[in-house]
């Protein structure tokens, strides 16, 4: 065949082959198993809908123009974007609102804390490509700051090490803002929306579908058709005469271009022979392993009923889940009346044990944990334990090097493209900006 293969069936991969059928290019899109969506699914069990990967998404431009164009805008669902995020910190829930200024106010932050965030204009501007989340924020906006609100964000949305990743990758805007304006005041100012400029038609707060998020994969599916090849994983890829030789169990294909779109390991066994330096640098992408619990309790066991999007943990010796996602409380229809369906998570980075527990002692942990955090009187029912070996990707001190590695072999293999969630954001919504080549990578 003319035109591009692109390899793996995950939401970057089915993103860039609808991208290019609209434009009607030649395009063939093969996926190693027979459910293409990659870690995005969602599964029905007892009358509770369980989201497996990803729970909810912003709203991007990029994202929100897709469900109009795939007719799926009556399926949305949206949070309301008022709903409060929570912080556990020694027993205790602090919940945040939206609002920046809430910052101010909580007493999560001491007042010596509170008034380190003042200096955050005074601070001089730093370009260390090689800073730490944790440093980066430490000396930005102090210590507590960073412990008490960044740890566990990074360990709760990355499952994550504040103290690993690299905060110009994992932070790219932050990090720009400090380079170009000298502060984060600073760069959040010039980065508002100037006066006169029309509002954005992408709704605010947080998206899912009726039928839950792998409603989006599944419609992409549809769309793609006979494109689409299932159970098609591919054993080996090579540059030849211009062209791509890409060797499936079933034939052989040949495209102009070929579009790495797998998880970074998979990738690196695929250009392993004619780019090692590339591939090494995707084999030591860490992607730490993690454990998802889906769990239920009646609303009656709960003295106040929730409500937020959910929770996160400051990391302390002793704790072992990351945090928790309120689903109910996001979206109707996710449990049954009456019933409180929370979705929670355990592993990654500085605790990888933990995702190998058995599923009675993790529900035993989660329990214990979750119980006294939301001062439920009964323990949870276990719904479901979904465990990923590999999950999600971390942009640690050697991300940036990693990256340029993979953007040098593109440049020497004209008609080469590596996607996925390694690189450009490990958000649905990057996902899907990059797997429509709506944005440049900078690597």
């Amino acid at each position: 065949m003319s035109g591009t293969v692109v390899i793996g069936g995950g939401l970057s991969g089915l993103a860039r082959g609808y991208a290019l059928a609209r434009r009607g290019e030649d395009v063939r899109v093969l996926e190693a198993t027979d459910r293409p969506g990659g870690a995005v699914r969602t599964e029905k069990e007892d009358g509770f809908l369980l989201e497996l990967g990803p729970n909810t998404v912003r709203p991007t431009p990029e994202l929100w123009d897709l469900i109009g164009q795939l007719g799926l805008f009556d399926s949305v669902v949206l949070a309301d974007p008022r709903l409060p995020r929570s912080i556990e910190f020694e027993g205790k829930l602090h919940p945040l609102s939206p609002s920046p200024a809430t910052v101010l106010t909580t007493r999560l932050l001491s007042l010596s804390g509170k008034l380190r965030l003042l200096r955050e204009p005074l601070i001089a501007a730093r370009n260390d490509p090689c800073e730490s989340v944790r440093d980066f924020f430490s000396r930005r906006l102090g210590p507590q700051f960073a412990e008490r609100l960044i740890a566990p964000f990074v360990s709760g949305i990355w499952a994550g090490d504040a103290g690993s990743l690299s905060a110009a990758a994992a932070f790219p805007a932050l990090a720009r803002w400090e380079r170009e304006h000298g502060s984060l005041l600073a760069g959040a100012f010039a980065s508002r929306p100037k006066r006169g400029t029309p509002k954005s038609a992408h709704p605010r707060g947080l998206l899912s579908f009726r039928d839950g998020l792998e409603t989006l994969p599944r419609v992409l599916t549809e769309s793609l058709g006979p494109r689409l090849l299932r159970g098609s994983r591919v054993r080996s890829l090579r540059p030849e005469g211009g062209r791509w030789k890409v060797e499936t169990a079933a034939a052989p294909l040949e495209a102009d271009e070929v579009v790495v779109a797998t998880p970074a390991f998979e990738a690196a066994r695929l250009l392993e022979t004619f780019e090692p330096e590339a591939a090494r640098a995707l084999a030591g992408v860490p992607q730490p392993p993690l454990a998802v619990l889906h769990l239920a309790w009646p609303v009656s066991a709960f003295s106040t009923p929730l409500k937020g999007f959910g929770h996160l943990v400051v990391p302390a010796p002793g704790r072992r889940i990351l945090g928790a996602v309120w689903s109910s409380c996001l979206f109707a229809g996710r449990a049954p009346e009456g019933q409180v369906l929370l979705t929670a998570f355990a592993g990654g980075s500085r605790d990888p044990e933990t995702a190998a527990l058995p599923d009675g002692r993790l529900l035993e942990l989660a329990a214990a944990e979750l119980s006294a955090s939301l001062g439920a009187r009964s323990a949870p029912r276990l719904l479901r334990v979904t465990r990923y070996a590999r999950a999600i990707p971390q942009y640690d001190l050697d991300h940036g090097s990693r990256m340029a590695a993979v953007s040098k072999a593109e440049a020497r293999h004209p008609g080469l493209h590596l996607l996925g969630n390694y690189r450009g954001g490990i958000s649905v919504g990057d996902v899907v900006k990059h797997g429509l080549g709506a944005g440049e990578f900078a690597d």
